[in-house]
C-alpha cells in the first residue's frame, strides 16, 4: 500500500506535533521535490505549481512549504503526496483522529476549522464563475454547530471481515473501531457492524449506520450484499439483532431483493418542533443541525404561503415538502424511491390541514410532464443527489416558476447546472453551509429569480413592458455579445 512518513514540526503558536503522511502506492518519483501550496482544490488535495505543471498534493494545506513524492503523473498536472513540511500553514493543525493519515475518510482533518469553511467558500465562489461564468456574491459557509460527533449516518466498506474506510487514492481498507465525525451512538455500533459480517454467510460489501434519532439512541444498520439472498441468512440475522441491544433493526439489500428485521424507522426534525419518520435505507441528511439550518433557509426564500403552488423535486421523505405545507403552500412532490414517497405522504398527513400531492417517479419525467401540460407553479425547490439536476433543466426553464431554490452538495453540478438556468434566471443569493466538516464536500443553496419574459426566451424582464420592438440590428448584437 505504501510507507508512512512522520514528520515533527513547529506549529502555529508555539506548539509543535508530529505529522503523519502516507505515500500511496508506488511513487512514479522517488525524489521528494520542493512545492509551496497556494489553497485547496475541490477534493483532498491542496494546490501547488512545479515547473509550469499543476501538482494536487496531499496532505498538504494552503500557504505552506512542503516536500512531496509524485505518485501519478499526467501531461498537464500531477499527484503528490507531502511527505515533510518544511515551513506549516497557519492554517495547519494536527488531526486528533487516530486513524489518520491512512484513513482516507475524512481528508481535510489537517485544516483548522476556520480554513476548512474559508476554503469551501472559495471552493463554490470560484465553480459559479469558471463553469457558470457567474461573478455573484457567496455568503460565508454557515458552520457545523460541532465539528465532530455531528454526522447521523455514516457508511462503512467491508473487506476480508473486517469493516472500515479506504484510504486515501486507494481501495485498500483501513479497519476502524471509532469514528470521530459519528454521533456517539452511531460511532458505538461500528464492532456491531463488524459482528455482522462475521456472524453471516452473506457476502456483505458495505453497511451504513444510521441513527433512528430517537431519545433511545439505538441505531439502524444496512448492509449491501453481493449476489442472491441465501434463506439461510434468515436465522443469522434474527440472532445477530437479538444479541445487539443497541440495534433497532437491520435491512440487508442486493440486486432485485431486500429484507429487514426489528424497527427501521428514523425520526428526523427538519425544524424544530417537527418529527418526521423515515425508513431505512431512505435518505435523510447526515447532519440534523445544518439541516434545520438548511430548512431555515429553503423556507424563508421560498416564503410560502396559502395559495402558493410549489414544486419539490428529489423530495425524499418530506424533508422540505412538509415545512412548505405546513405553511399554507399547494406542495407537489416527486420522489422515485417508493418508500421514501409513502413516507412523505405519511408525515404530511400527521400535521393536518391540506394534503400532499405526491408523484411517484423520477424527477426528469414528472418536470417534463408539467411543463408540457403547462402547469402553473409559483416556486420549485429540488435537492438532487450528487450528480445534479442536468436532466430537469429544460423543462424547467419551459415551466418558468418565479422562484427556483436549489439545493446542492456538489458545487461543480450545481454551476453546470447555474449556467443552464442562468439563461432565463438570475441567481439572486448562494449560502454554503457545513454538512460535512473536516472533508471538502460543501452543501449551497440557491435561489434564483425568474427575469425573462415566460413566452420569449432571451427577452429580458425589462422588455416586457416597451411597446417598442428592437430593431434587427440591436437583437443580432445582443446574441453575438
Amino acid at each position: 500500500m505504501g510507507a508512512a512518513r512522520v514528520s515533527t514540526v513547529a506549529l502555529p503558536g508555539g506548539s509543535s506535533g508530529v505529522l503523519y503522511w502516507h505515500v500511496m502506492g508506488e511513487p512514479e518519483r522517488t525524489e521528494p521535490i520542493a512545492l509551496t501550496t497556494v489553497d485547496m482544490a475541490y477534493g483532498p488535495h491542496a494546490v501547488a505549481r512545479h515547473d509550469g505543471k499543476v501538482i494536487f498534493v496531499r496532505g498538504a494545506a494552503p500557504g505552506e512549504e512542503v516536500q512531496a513524492v509524485v505518485r501519478d503523473e499526467r501531461r498537464s498536472h500531477a499527484f503528490a503526496d507531502a511527505v515533510a513540511i518544511v515551513r506549516p500553514s497557519p492554517q495547519r493543525r494536527v488531526p486528533p483522529c487516530e486513524y489518520l493519515p491512512r484513513c482516507g475518510g475524512c481528508p481535510w482533518q489537517h485544516l483548522t476549522y476556520a480554513a476548512q469553511l474559508a476554503e469551501k467558500r472559495r471552493i463554490v465562489s470560484d465553480q459559479l464563475r469558471r463553469v457558470a461564468g457567474l461573478d455573484v456574491d457567496v455568503a460565508p459557509v454557515l458552520p457545523s454547530p460541532a465539528e465532530f460527533h455531528c454526522r447521523r449516518r455514516i457508511k462503512l466498506r467491508v473487506e476480508a471481515g473486517a469493516v472500515g474506510f479506504y484510504a486515501g487514492a486507494s481501495h485498500a481498507l483501513v479497519p476502524v473501531e471509532r469514528c470521530l465525525l459519528a454521533e456517539p451512538s452511531v460511532a458505538r455500533a461500528i464492532p456491531a457492524a463488524a459482528a455482522l459480517v462475521a456472524s453471516t454467510q452473506l457476502p456483505v460489501r458495505r453497511i451504513e449506520l444510521l441513527g433512528t434519532g430517537t431519545a433511545a439512541d439505538r441505531v439502524v444498520v444496512v448492509g449491501e450484499v453481493e449476489g442472491a439472498w441465501e434463506p439461510a441468512a434468515q436465522t443469522e440475522c434474527a440472532a445477530w439483532l437479538a444479541a445487539h441491544a443497541m440495534v433497532a433493526g437491520l435491512v440487508l439489500q442486493g440486486r432485485g431483493w431486500r429484507r429487514s428485521w426489528g424497527d427501521v424507522s428514523l425520526s428526523f426534525e427538519p425544524e424544530p418542533g417537527l418529527t418526521l419518520t423515515a425508513h431505512a435505507p431512505a435518505f435523510t441528511q447526515v447532519n440534523p443541525a445544518i439541516n434545520q439550518a438548511l430548512v431555515e433557509q429553503v423556507v424563508r426564500w421560498v416564503a410560502p404561503h396559502p395559495g402558493q403552488r410549489v414544486l419539490d423535486l428529489y423530495a425524499g421523505a418530506g424533508n422540505l415538502s412538509v415545512p412548505l405545507l405546513r405553511r399554507g403552500a399547494a406542495v407537489v412532490a416527486v420522489e422515485a424511491d417508493r418508500q421514501a414517497a409513502a413516507d412523505a405522504v405519511a408525515n404530511a398527513a400527521r400535521i393536518g390541514g391540506p394534503p400532499l400531492t405526491m408523484r411517484h417517479e423520477r424527477a426528469e419525467r414528472a418536470v417534463e410532464d408539467l411543463a408540457r401540460i403547462g402547469a402553473g407553479l409559483d416556486a420549485v425547490v429540488l435537492d438532487p443527489p450528487r450528480s445534479g439536476a442536468a436532466g430537469c433543466i429544460a423543462a424547467l426553464l419551459r415551466l418558468a416558476p418565479r422562484c427556483i431554490v436549489y439545493v446542492s452538495c456538489d458545487p461543480a453540478t450545481l454551476a453546470r447546472d447555474l449556467r443552464s438556468l442562468s439563461e432565463r434566471y438570475r441567481i439572486e443569493a448562494v449560502q454554503p453551509l457545513d454538512m460535512f466538516p473536516q472533508t471538502y464536500h460543501v452543501e449551497t443553496v440557491v435561489r434564483a429569480t425568474l427575469s425573462c419574459d415566460t413566452q420569449t426566451p432571451g427577452v429580458s424582464s425589462a422588455r416586457r413592458h416597451e411597446s417598442a420592438e428592437p430593431s434587427r440590428r440591436r437583437r443580432t448584437r445582443r446574441r453575438t455579445s
